[in-house]
């Protein structure tokens, strides 16, 4: 045809003006390309040229400032204008194309110039804001002013000559005037804000402090819509990280809105609020203080959804309708065309437009887009309010663990585990609830939106198909419901297995020295066995849930099909069976989701019940109460008026962090001094009973020197450091102390920052590749419409083979971001293949030794006899000896000192005994047999220690004396006995089988110590080594365990490595190292004759005279505290009397 602009039709003059320029068609369209033209040439030179030299004077480090009002309602208005004018563009190409004898460019050239405008507008008005010079935006305004007026003139013609609603046309100008005229109302608006011109004093604006930290790097909140849909500002990272892996420190900072502070003061804030003056008792709903605190985001995300889910259903539509209109048959046929000529050109309905095939395929292209891009943005809102969530809820338990009492977790009350599953798991399972959560009101509309579609193109029979799903939908309950008893049963198996390996790797060198290994590690793996039994389980029943989340559509399928053949005798046409075929397999997503969704709502009811119980269990005080204010009303406690903006953006956010929740310092009075450091005055503090646990505290300890707190086992020497660390209650007086707290939580909340940090980098990497995938995927079915329509033009492939190619380039794109995701987690998983690996190959212990056990006598060692010859010792072959050439007899029965400084070797020789250490030369002989020969389990079965660190496990005090189960319990009450546990032990519940909590915390340190001790005795060897067993004790536990030893152990081997030197004084043998030579050798009182001995020396030196207060306590009182010397100078006072008895 021929190309003209107006056209050169024989039955019209296209260049008539007889009538008036304006009711000439195409003059009123030329006027319309005016505006564009306007634009192109004032902009082009400004974005090309540059205006560098005049932009603000204002340093960002980013240029993604967007600070212009309307900022988001002028992206969205110019995105609908782009879609407008394509759909404005193919009206006038198929118009054109309907009984024209030539081209008429004026019908489609407008709306193409009109396209290259509105994308030039908002590249144009991205470098205005960025650059911040707003005089330039008045282009723009003059721009949108110029097209409403050309606009509004075509479409007040078109009302002259009766074109109206029915024509596509007279609507998509309709829509052109209205969003111009909103385009010119935003411009207005920045005008009136900003004041940039029509007025004296233009607005002055900074850039937020985010912008202005070079740290911060995560863009997504502060870039433009486009760029935010499809995380366009990742591109530098993601260009990065391929050449190089992403180091933490290029990540940077989180804004200061997403933050672990922010959102924690957030939910606080929402939390609290539900306490009331009348009802301060009132339990907080978790439920409700998380919808106040992230409603809106969850709300947006979930627009996103539901728009995703509608547009989804347009790929079936034109599937349908580009196979249907394929067929000649089916094209209409428009009898009159001439009635629908006005200005000489035709007028198209809606309807003609989407009978064109081509069109079709160009929707289905932007629906794909837009659909994705929805989807994408859905997933990316739930993700970030998730991870905001998470690290709220870890602030708000870490805020709180502060708070717990010491004795609810000595009490089993409260466990470490508890709380590491709270910090692990229970915050985790909310943040994936937070993920799905729009899913749950999703669900439903994309399943009667899609049994609405089906059974308009299906009729009745689309009704059956629906029935199947409905009737299968309990069986899918079902297997939802035994996946989550299953999945709960699996992780109490895992948190149990995980306690126990946590206190084996706690308590690992303990269980090497009894020769205890076995009896855990079999333990073990019988709970491991029990968690593989539940998973396997788990595993059966998801393997049950994909197949029926596959079999369910198939099943709808075929029943749909069967019973549209049977009702119409015939079965269904290309289009209804393709579209149908799409709809069900949309459908697939909600069935997939639907038992992961209610697994994960079940978790989260269970995790908020959890927090719930953890937020309201007992605390010792709030912060008035630790900074010494008793009398603090109810309202004090709440949040000021005004808090709810919980950051102030004017003020740095470092200074924010300092002051977070710290402690108000109390003003010091004229008689105190900065150099106390802790003072209580008429302390009277419990743990929760009525009656006090320590009476009538009085002391001040000075800053900046060393105190020493000394009593009795249990005369509350813990207690009183737990009291002026805040973890007892008090019932009166008040404590001052330089405490740490505020310093530890903003250590957990910059952890918890960092850990978010990566989180959302990664969510926005995810979202970055998906939406390249999606828009990808949605390319190849463009590509496969296009040639599917292009080749049936000369007969090549049938509607059917069209359907069933677009039918599954729908599904291309879930397949390509499956794929790349698969690939991408396998090579992470692998990591763990390569630790896991790493950790086999590290070569472990020779356990079998030289000698076969029945080689060894049952009584060995006998006698304990012990012959140490040219001994050499190290730690690993690539270090240096720590042990070198030791020689020494130890004749049975003896009792043997070993001391030396700090570093001498003599831990290193009480390792050797047990060949813990790698001995390279020499050798040690027990009652005649080589050790080195021995097989480990045999040697360390024969001999007995006592650790400095006593460590006891979770369980019974049986288990704990005797895990091996051999002794009868007489010989396990006369170990209590000999370690004066007995009464004790008796008056506790459950006696021998009285419960023993984590670590022991149930007991105090020296009745741990004492428990070792019974251990150690009911094994009945004949050596026994104490390897500084009395460092972590007071001297007068020392003191019992030493008459213990010297009597329970009076016809045994005893080697005593010597914290105190003091404790090894009448020693029958002292062996004293340094450097790792043993440099003297002989008993005790002969040592300590020579006053040029290092054990002389040693002796002279005593801790605690160097210490610059001494306090004595006995029974919950403070008896004496002064300066050592001046407590020595009283010689019937307790100090002067323990001194006494140590030397």
């Amino acid at each position: 045809m021929a190309l003209s602009f107006c056209g050169n039709d024989d039955h019209f003059n296209s260049y008539n003006v007889t009538n008036g320029v304006l009711n000439n068609g195409c003059f009123v369209d030329a006027l319309n390309l005016v505006p564009h033209v306007f634009l192109l040439f004032i902009t082009f030179p400004i974005l090309f040229i540059g205006w560098g030299s005049q932009s603000s004077k204002v340093q960002i480090h980013h240029n993604t400032w967007l600070h212009f009002p309307g900022h988001n309602l002028r992206w969205i208005l110019t995105f609908s204008l782009l879609f407008v004018h394509v759909c404005e563009f193919a009206e006038g190409i198929v118009s054109n194309n309907r009984m024209m004898q030539t081209n008429h460019l004026h019908l489609f050239m407008p709306a193409f110039m009109g396209f290259i405008a509105a994308t030039t507008s908002v590249v144009y008005y991205h470098n205005i804001e960025t650059s911040n010079f707003p005089k330039l935006l008045l282009v723009l305004f003059i721009y949108w002013v110029l097209a409403f007026v050309t606009k509004s003139i075509k479409l007040w013609k078109f009302a002259a000559y009766s074109v109206g609603p029915q024509h596509l046309r007279f609507c998509i100008t309709a829509l052109l005037v209205m969003l111009y005229g909103l385009l010119m109302a935003v411009e207005i608006n920045v005008i009136r804000v900003r004041k940039y011109v029509f007025f004296a004093n233009p607005q002055k604006v900074k850039p937020p402090e985010d912008l202005q930290d070079l740290g911060v790097r995560f863009l997504q909140p502060f870039v433009n819509l486009l760029s935010k849909a499809t995380y366009w500002w990742m591109n530098p990272l993601i260009m990065g990280a391929h050449k190089r892996p992403i180091e933490l420190k290029k990540i940077g900072k989180l804004p200061i809105a997403m933050r672990a502070l922010t959102n924690y003061l957030r939910l606080k804030d929402a939390y609290e609020d539900q306490r009331t003056a009348e009802d301060p008792d009132r339990s907080p709903s978790i439920w409700r203080s998380m919808y106040r605190a992230f409603g809106r985001p969850i709300l947006l995300s979930s627009t996103f959804r539901y728009l995703a889910d509608l547009l989804g259903f347009a790929g079936p539509l034109c599937i349908s309708g580009i196979v249907k209109y394929l067929d000649p048959q089916n094209s209409v046929q428009t009898t009159d065309k001439s009635k629908e000529r006005y200005f000489g050109v035709y007028f198209m309905s809606s309807t003609e437009l989407l009978q064109n095939t081509s069109v079709l395929a160009v929707l289905l292209f932007l629906a794909l887009v837009l659909q994705r891009t929805f989807l994408q943005a859905s997933y990316y809102v739930t993700i970030e309010t998730g991870i905001n969530l998470r690290g709220a809820l870890l602030a708000m338990i870490y805020n709180k663990m502060l708070r717990l009492s010491t004795s609810n977790m000595s009490m089993g009350e409260m466990t470490l585990g508890q709380i590491n599953n709270l910090v692990a798991i229970e915050t985790n399972q909310l943040m994936w609830f937070l993920f799905l959560c729009p899913n749950l009101w999703a669900m439903p509309v994309q399943i009667v939106m899609g049994v609405i579609l089906l059974y308009y193109l299906l009729g009745p029979s689309a009704l059956v198909g629906a029935s199947v799903i409905v009737l299968l939908a309990p069986v899918q309950y079902l297997i939802a419901t035994k996946l989550a008893d299953t999945q709960k049963s699996s992780l109490e198996h895992s948190t149990d297995r995980l306690k126990k390996t946590s206190e084996i790797l706690k308590g690992i060198k303990l269980l090497k020295l009894y020769a205890w290994e076995n009896i855990f590690c079999d333990s073990v793996e019988e709970t491991r066995g029990k968690e593989l039994t539940s998973l396997k389980t788990f595993a059966f029943f998801t393997s049950m849930s994909i197949f029926m989340n596959a079999a369910i559509p198939i099943a709808a399928v075929l029943a749909t099909f069967v019973m549209h053949h049977f009702l119409n005798e015939k079965g269904p046409t290309p289009s209804e069976a393709f579209a149908a075929l799409a709809l069900f397999h949309i459908l697939v997503t909600p069935l997939f989701l639907l038992s992961t969704v209610v697994r994960f709502a079940v978790k989260a009811l269970v995790s908020v019940q959890k927090l719930g119980e953890f937020l309201q269990s007992d605390e010792i005080g709030d912060d008035s109460w630790r900074n010494g204010d008793m009398s603090v009303s109810f309202e004090a406690g709440k949040k000021p008026m005004g808090m709810t903006k919980a950051i102030n953006r004017k003020q740095p956010m470092r200074y924010q962090m300092d002051n977070y929740e710290q402690p108000t310092r109390r003003q010091m009075r004229p008689t105190e001094t900065e150099d106390v450091a802790v003072k209580v005055s008429n302390g009277f503090f419990t743990w929760g009973s009525n009656l006090s646990t320590l009476s009538n505290i009085n002391i001040r300890i000075p800053s900046g020197q060393l105190t020493m707190i000394v009593g009795q086992v249990g005369c509350g020497k813990s207690s009183l450091l737990l009291a002026m660390l805040g973890e007892m209650q008090t019932i009166e007086g008040r404590v001052y102390w330089s405490k740490h707290e505020a310093r530890f939580k903003q250590r957990m909340l910059e952890l918890t920052d960092t850990n978010n940090t990566a989180y959302l980098f990664l969510s926005a990497a995810n979202r970055w590749l998906e939406v390249r995938t999606d828009y990808l995927g949605a390319v190849i079915v463009l590509t496969a419409a296009g040639a599917s329509i292009w080749s049936l033009e000369y007969g090549l492939p049938s509607g059917g083979l069209v359907g069933l190619g677009l039918t599954y380039a729908l599904t291309v794109t879930n397949y390509l971001n499956w794929v790349v995701r698969n690939l991408a987690d396998l090579e992470v998983q692998m990591a763990a293949v390569k630790k896991v690996n790493s950790f086999l190959t590290t070569e472990s212990e020779n356990y079998e030794g030289s000698m076969d056990t029945s080689q060894v006598p049952e009584n060995w060692p006998q006698n304990g006899e012990i012959k140490i010859q040219d001994l050499c010792v190290r730690y690993d072959p690539m270090l240096k000896p720590v042990l070198k050439h030791v020689n020494a007899y130890i004749e049975p029965g003896q009792k043997v000192g070993i001391c030396g400084r700090t570093g001498s070797g003599k831990s290193s020789l009480s390792l050797a005994f047990f060949n813990m250490v790698d001995i390279f030369e020499g050798k040690i002989v027990i009652d005649g047999i080589d050790i080195c020969k021995l097989p480990l389990q045999t040697l360390r079965s024969r001999l007995s220690i006592i650790l400095q660190d006593p460590v006891l496990f979770s369980g019974s005090i049986r288990f704990n004396l005797d895990p091996e189960r051999t002794c009868t319990d007489d010989r396990l009450w006369e170990a209590l006995e000999i370690a004066q546990l007995k009464n004790m032990v008796k008056a506790l519940p459950g006696g021998l089988d009285a419960v023993v909590t984590e670590g022991g915390e149930n007991f105090s340190v020296g009745q741990r110590q004492l428990f070792c001790l019974a251990r150690a005795f009911v094994r009945k060897s004949s050596i026994l080594i104490m390897d500084e067993a009395t460092a972590s004790i007071d001297m007068a536990t020392e003191n019992i365990l030493q008459k213990v030893v010297m009597t329970a152990f009076a016809d045994r081997t005893v080697v005593t490595i010597a914290h105190r030197v003091s404790s090894i004084l009448e020693a029958e043998q002292v062996l004293v190292f340094s450097s790792g030579i043993l440099v003297e050798s002989d008993s005790g009182p002969n040592l300590l004759s020579q006053e040029e001995s290092l054990f002389s020396v040693l002796h002279r030196v005593h801790t605690i005279l160097t210490a610059d207060l001494v306090i004595v306590m006995k029974r919950g009182n403070i008896l004496e505290y002064d300066k050592p010397e001046t407590l020595l100078e009283q010689e019937d006072g307790m100090f002067a009397s323990f001194v006494k008895a140590d030397m």
